[in-house]
């Protein structure tokens, strides 16, 4: 016989009766019984609440209502714990926001209400984000962010790795000649130690005879030539990279055809105590030009012509990966030598005589602005990024990235500027030093780390600005580097309206001079016009020494800048017109103009650049008009011709000289440098080109090194790209990088194997930026605030100082880099991390979180932070959800959802009696006798059921 246990039946009169709480203080499942045993009030979700809906409320907010009122909630159950209004309150905000972010996501919203929408939205944001900060709650913890057992970020700096490894440099198999070794390849490595002991090995594949070249003999010849010197650890090693499998889409089927071919690279594999250097005995100039290539709009895109020698590799890129990324940024580099023997890479498409190699750029770069080569030999690149690039996170929708390259093309390191909001880089300068400028606008906060403007001291300065001007609207900035890439000083200034850095330069004695724009006018100028352009000047350490403000009537547009001692020539265009000042600087604080020259209509064209050879000023761009200089060395073709010019420094027309150079369509310069005693400029052309190959696609680049004197072509080169459509962004050029060692893949100059340990440098982590953790949940916040000479052990240290060591911050290994890590003490501890205020939040360039840490313990099968208090909740939602495109319109969506399902889980728990240190009661009494009779029927029941069994 099976018996019923009675006092099943007996808890579930109790139960029904309201009279039993469940040990730990959680209500029987299913109850109406609430936090202290009073029954839970009706949620704003329910179907049965009487508060206004947030559909309702929408025209409301727009015209200013708030988001968070709690004398607006109304709880329908007397005596109910205010936890209850808190949740119902900020749930209330958040169905606001989310009404806001579908009526946003509407087609039918005019420009203007949209506005409106996205003005109320930031708004709201703010009136929640305060909320959730501020309010305590007395059964249960709530976070913006989520709850975990570590805080591990996920942004690190570069650990010390002893190897190099190239790009591919062939494709076939290990043993088979390669062609990129044959001919004569000589180079020489120079291994340095510590002692400053050093020894130069030369290399020569000749020297291998007959042996076939291929990636396993000539890795052994240089082996065995390290070897016959002794004492050094330096190897290399064949890296090879198994070939992919291909497919093709045929009829909506994917279609196998097999694995591509293996690639092969070279590995260094070397060490920390030895430190090489590449050089080559036979060198020639190197171009490095980078583009912008793709249809920006592949609906319209059909084939274009290809160059001959098309390889599997060509043809690799399927439709929906040029559907996923129309426009690609990429890296060129070129050999200029009269007998040029660059070699085909793999993979590199569009290929032409000349090209050492065709590489992308990282993921995030967006925009590359300039290119300038440094002493070293190296490329330092300056770009606008949209999203993480090089493993640095950004803080907001864009900032400007200062990368250095080596003459491989490989990314030797990238340093983020770390604006809060946007930024654009437009302008960078080396110095002879090796230090580097970089100058452009940037929004939204940013902290300064130079000398604040006006004063003396290194304290840094969140918006080193001219007094009233709008931190909504971009300003200019300057930063300079040290040869390290660490930033030395960086100035924030602008107007009380838009303006924005265009040009930078070093004087001989490190003072650093900025042209830019303004719409308005700036502390103690005049406006002259719509757009005025400005002359700053700035000493060594950053403090500024004079700003001068000029132009016409109309719109005005810097082009160029150049330094010779105390005197700066700017170059303007002001109403078509190209201009140049020379502003005498020998008394800082009061500039003088000594000079100036019109060289008439630019003619529907633009200046690419100015720059300074020999004493004289060298000016390029392309031109549609005769412009007013001189000595015509070489003669314009018609239509719009790039040209290259000369004119003395004193702006007299005793030096001039210029030449022109295009076909009979048009043909416009996007960049120049200068280098060798030539003009090197790069461009776009859709029609045939002095000594160039035919068209190859529609729209192609050009690069030529022109010889003003003469007028002579130095050298020319065509090139077409993805969709036959490129866009050349800048150019550089070095005259030795070139040479036997881009046959191997190998850069010239010194490998670097470590980088600067600085926060602020391997992150976008800034000087003053910040943030908080709360020892105890409930408690007062510390302020943990970023210093230039931060490392991640040094801001461990600083982590656990501040926090009276109740916090453990440690430095972890996670493969090539370190990561910060902040954990609770122990495990009946926990802590908050919060972000910094006033637009210094600091977590998203670290790869932390806003959130709970703690550590759970069970506890009779039930899960509950380890420190003894309320259960945590993380609303895992960002703080800077915003409304400003499609894209972030459903993000934003998406985490209200969340956000609302876990306020909705936190008032379920809460319900269900989710309080600590609740007693267990017991009902003690008679049963009444109508239940004693149904137990006994049941079990009558279960008899008969049973058979008596």
């Amino acid at each position: 016989m099976i018996g019923l246990d009675t006092s099943i039946l007996l808890s579930y009169y109790q139960a029904k009766s309201g009279s039993v709480v469940a040990s730990g203080g959680v209500a029987a499942p299913g109850s109406k019984t609430g936090v202290g045993g009073t029954a839970a009030p009706t949620a704003p979700w329910s179907s049965l609440s009487k508060a206004p809906k947030p559909d309702d409320l929408l025209k409301s907010v727009l015209i200013g209502r708030k988001f968070i009122d709690e004398a607006q909630t109304q709880l329908d159950v007397k005596g109910a714990s205010d936890d209850y209004r808190q949740l119902f309150t900020m749930y209330q905000g958040l169905a606001l926001l989310e009404s806001l972010a579908k009526r946003a996501d509407d087609d039918k919203v005019s420009p203007a209400e949209l506005t409106r929408i996205q003005a109320a939205f930031s708004r709201g944001m703010a009136e929640v984000s305060n909320y959730v900060d501020s309010t305590d709650f007395e059964h249960l913890r709530l976070t913006y962010g989520d709850a975990a057992d570590k805080a591990k970020a996920t942004v690190g700096v570069p650990k010390t790795t002893p190897r190099y490894l190239t790009d591919p440099i062939h494709q076939g198999t290990a043993t088979e000649a390669v062609e990129a070794f044959q001919g004569d390849v000589r180079f020489s490595m120079n291994v340095a130690l510590p002692n400053k002991t050093q020894k130069t090995i030369d290399f020569d594949l000749s020297e291998m005879g007959s042996l076939p070249r291929s990636m396993n003999n000539v890795v052994k010849y240089l082996n065995d030539k390290i070897a016959t010197t002794t004492g050094y650890w330096t190897r290399f090693a064949v890296e090879k990279i198994p070939g992919e499998e291909k497919t093709v889409e045929v009829n909506g089927r994917t279609v196998s055809l097999g694995k591509a071919p293996d690639q092969f690279a070279i590995k260094i594999q070397g060490d920390t105590t030895e430190i090489l250097t590449f050089s080559a005995p036979a060198t020639s100039p190197a171009v490095y030009i980078t583009q912008t290539a793709g249809d920006p709009d592949p609906k319209e895109t059909t084939t274009a012509a290809k160059p001959a020698a098309s390889t599997t590799s060509e043809a690799s890129e399927t439709p929906a990966e040029a559907e996923e990324k129309p426009t690609v940024e990429q890296l060129l580099k070129f050999e200029t030598g009269a007998t040029s023997d660059a070699v085909r890479r793999p993979g590199d498409v569009n290929w032409v005589d000349g090209r050492v190699f065709n590489v992308e750029l990282p993921e995030g770069v967006s925009q590359v602005r300039t290119t300038v080569t440094g002493p070293d030999g190296s490329l330092y690149m300056l770009a606008d990024v949209d999203g993480e690039v090089d493993g640095q996170t950004i803080k907001g929708s864009g900032d400007v990235a200062l990368m250095k390259f080596d003459s491989a093309g490989n990314v030797v390191y990238t340093r983020t500027l770390g604006a809060s909001e946007a930024a654009s880089g437009l302008a960078l300068s080396v110095g002879p030093d090796g230090q580097i400028a970089v100058a452009g606008s940037v929004t939204g906060g940013f902290a300064a780390s130079g000398v604040p403007i006006g004063d003396t001291n290194t304290i840094p300065k969140v918006l080193a600005a001219d007094e009233g001007a709008d931190p909504t609207k971009p300003d200019s900035f300057v930063a300079v580097y040290n040869d390290a890439g660490e930033e030395m000083w960086s100035q924030r200034l602008g107007a009380r309206d838009d303006d924005e850095a265009t040009e930078v330069a070093f004087g001989a004695d490190g003072s650093v001079y900025v042209l830019g724009r303004t719409k308005g006018a700036m502390t103690g100028q005049v406006s002259s016009g719509s757009w005025d352009s400005y002359l700053r000047a700035f000493d060594a350490d950053g403090r500024l020494k004079s700003t001068t403000q000029f132009g016409a009537a109309g719109e005005d547009k810097p082009a160029g800048l150049v330094v010779n001692g105390t005197n700066v020539v700017v170059t303007t265009i002001e109403g078509g017109e190209v201009k140049l000042r020379n502003f005498d600087l020998t008394d800082p604080k009061a500039p003088v103009v000594t000079a100036t020259r019109n060289l008439g209509s630019i003619g529907g064209g633009t200046i690419a650049g100015v720059t300074m050879d020999g004493g004289s000023i060298i000016i390029a761009g392309s031109t549609g008009a005769t412009l007013g200089i001189g000595n015509t060395t070489r003669a314009s073709s018609g239509s719009i011709d790039t040209f290259a010019a000369r004119i003395a420094f004193d702006l007299s027309s005793g030096g001039d000289a210029i030449a022109y150079y295009g076909g009979a369509g048009d043909d416009r310069a996007s960049a120049m440098t200068v280098a060798d005693g030539k003009v090197w400029i790069t461009g776009t052309t859709k029609t045939a080109l002095p000594g160039m190959d035919a068209t190859l696609g529609k729209t192609d680049g050009f690069a030529v090194g022109l010889d003003i004197a003469s007028g002579a072509v130095a050298w020319s080169q065509r090139f077409s790209g993805k969709d036959g459509i490129v866009n050349p962004t800048s150019i550089a050029v070095d005259p030795g990088g070139a040479s036997a060692l881009d046959r191997l893949g190998l850069p010239t100059g010194k490998i670097a194997y470590s980088d600067s340990q600085l926060v602020t440098a391997a992150t976008s982590a800034r000087p003053g930026d910040q943030f908080q953790i709360r020892r105890r949940i409930g408690g007062s916040a510390v302020t943990i605030t970023i210093e230039a000479n931060d490392t991640l052990q040094t801001l461990a240290t600083k982590i656990l100082r501040a926090t009276a060591y109740s916090v453990k911050a440690d430095v972890v290994s996670d493969g090539d880099v370190r990561k910060l890590q902040i954990m609770p003490r122990n495990s009946r501890s926990s802590l908050e991390i919060l972000g910094g205020k006033g637009g210094l939040d600091v977590l998203e360039a670290l790869g932390l979180q806003e959130g709970f840490v703690r550590s759970m313990v069970t506890d009779d099968g039930v899960s509950k932070p380890g420190d003894g208090g309320a259960a945590m909740y993380g609303l895992k939602m960002p703080r800077d959800l915003n409304l400003s495109s499609e894209e972030n319109i459903k993000k934003t969506l998406d985490r209200l959802t969340m956000a609302m399902s876990v306020l909705r889980t936190a008032y379920r728990d809460l319900e269900a009696g989710m309080k600590p240190a609740a007693e267990k009661k017991k009902v003690e009494g008679e049963v009444p006798a109508y239940l004693k009779n149904q137990l006994a029927n049941y079990q009558a029941g279960l008899n008969r059921l049973l058979g008596g069994a």
